[in-house]
Order: structure tokens, then sequence, then C-alpha cells
């Protein structure tokens, strides 16, 4: 039994010096399609970074691709987040692929990226930053993946060209001005598990012409929170809960509302 234990802590010993450089914090890279990187170690034992571009913006055009993965002094690290402000004012950048192992996003990553048209959401990304799209008024679309659970201040504001927005049962909160001046959208569902909706969240969003709402009472929020939108448009909500909706600070804003038993 003794040396199974001398044979175990051994086998632990040389996997953590295998996967962990401690003396490694920081370090420069350059990925395969030629862009620049900064790396700064996050969790040392998991070898996990945050990355953030060193090319400068003018020369950083068209699609951009982030790697997994990347590789120093001959040790291999995993790239698990994009560093606040990373990308903002890049506004070259029509298209960026976000990789698997990306769990969040940090604040003003993507800020001011006015050309870009698209980005994928990995189902890992669980939190994206205050600010993190600001003004990215390009983008038409945005998956919201159930892994989400946190939504930053303001991160969607002024997306005019998004076209609807979904809130997946994961969010429990949709912060202040999240979707405001997204111009653009036409349909809004929050699920049944939002329980409240910060001021201006969807403040200037005056192409809807339809919003549902699951929750079985109304989240709470603001009298601004939905300033700009239509006061006569279609809002479908629970049967139960449609007395309170029509009384409720914030939701009372709208006029037209459907009670139903069957929202999905």
């Amino acid at each position: 039994m003794k040396l199974h234990s001398i044979a175990l802590i051994m086998f632990v010993s040389l996997l953590v010096s295998n996967c962990s450089r401690p003396d490694i914090k920081e370090f420069a890279v350059t990925a395969s399609d030629g862009t620049r990187y900064h790396c700064k170690v996050v969790v040392p034992l998991m070898n996990y970074v945050r990355v953030r571009p060193l090319t400068p913006a003018n020369q950083l055009k068209g699609e951009v691709e982030v790697p997994p993965t990347v590789y120093y002094d001959k040790t291999r690290f995993v790239v698990t987040q994009i560093a606040s402000g990373a990308f903002a004012g890049y506004t070259g950048i029509t298209k960026v692929k976000i990789p698997s192992t990306i769990s969040v996003i940090e604040s003003k990553a993507f800020s001011g990226c006015s050309a870009m048209g698209e980005i994928n959401t990995p189902q890992p990304l669980s939190t994206i930053g205050d600010y993190a799209f600001e003004n990215c008024s390009s983008l038409a679309v945005f998956e919201m993946q159930a892994s989400i659970s946190s939504l930053g201040e303001g991160c969607f504001a002024g997306c005019s060209s998004l076209a609807s927005i979904r809130i997946p049962t994961s969010l429990n909160t949709i912060p202040d001005k999240c979707f405001k001046n997204c111009s653009g959208v036409d349909n809004i569902y929050i699920s049944s598990t939002v329980n409240a909706i910060g001021a201006e969240a969807f403040s200037g969003c005056t192409g809807v012409t339809r919003m549902t709402s699951a929750a079985g009472m109304p989240p709470a929020a603001s009298g601004n929170t939905f300033n700009g939108i239509d006061a006569n448009i279609p809002v479908t909500v629970p049967m139960g809960g449609l007395s309170y909706y029509q009384s409720a600070e914030g939701w009372k804003h709208f006029n037209s509302y459907t009670g139903s038993y069957d929202i999905k």
C-alpha cells in the first residue's frame, strides 16, 4: 500500500509539472493567421490564459480567428478569456471566430468594432462584461447560448443591426442599458427565469414590433426600462400574471397585453 501511495504521488507530481509552469506569467505569441497576442496566465495550474492582440488596429482587418491554444517555451496554454478592451476600436474587423475554450469576454472587449458583422458564441461562454459589444453597429446576430449566466451593463448598447433578442433561461437579470439603442431589433423574448431588468435596458429599441415574457410575474423594471418602444405593440405574457404586468412599474408602459397559457 505504501509503494502504491508513493507511485501515485510521483504520478501526480509529474502531471502537474508537465501542465504547469509557475515561472511563466506573461508572454507574447504569433497566431497562425499572423496576429500577435499578449497572453497573461490567469489559472497557473491549468495554464489558462487571457489574450489581447498586439497587432495594431490599422493592421488587423477582415476575419480574425482567436486561437484556442498557444505555445510558449515548449509549454501549451489554453486561451479561456478575451481581455478587457482587447479589440476595442478595431474598426477593420468584419468577422471574429471565437474558440470553444473561451468562457469569459471581458469589458469593452469588442467595443466600437463597427464593421464586425459576425461573431460566434461557443457553449462554454458564461460571462460577457460591461460594454463588451458596445456600438458594434454591424452585428446582426448574436446567439445567446444557454451557458451564458452573466451579462454586463451596456454590453450590447448601440448594436443597431441586431434583429432579435432572445434571453436564455440561464439568465436571471438583464442589466442596466444592456440593449440600449438596439434600434434594429424587431422581437424581444424574455425567459421565465428573468426576475429583474435594469434601467434603460431596452431604451431606444425603436424597431420592436412584438414582445414576449415567459416569466410568471413581471420582472422588476424601472420607469425608463422600455423608453422608446411603441407602447401599442403586442406583448404576450403568462395568463396568470396578466393583471400584474399591466400595473407593474416599467411594464405599464405597454397598452396591448395578451395572456397565454402556452408560451414557448
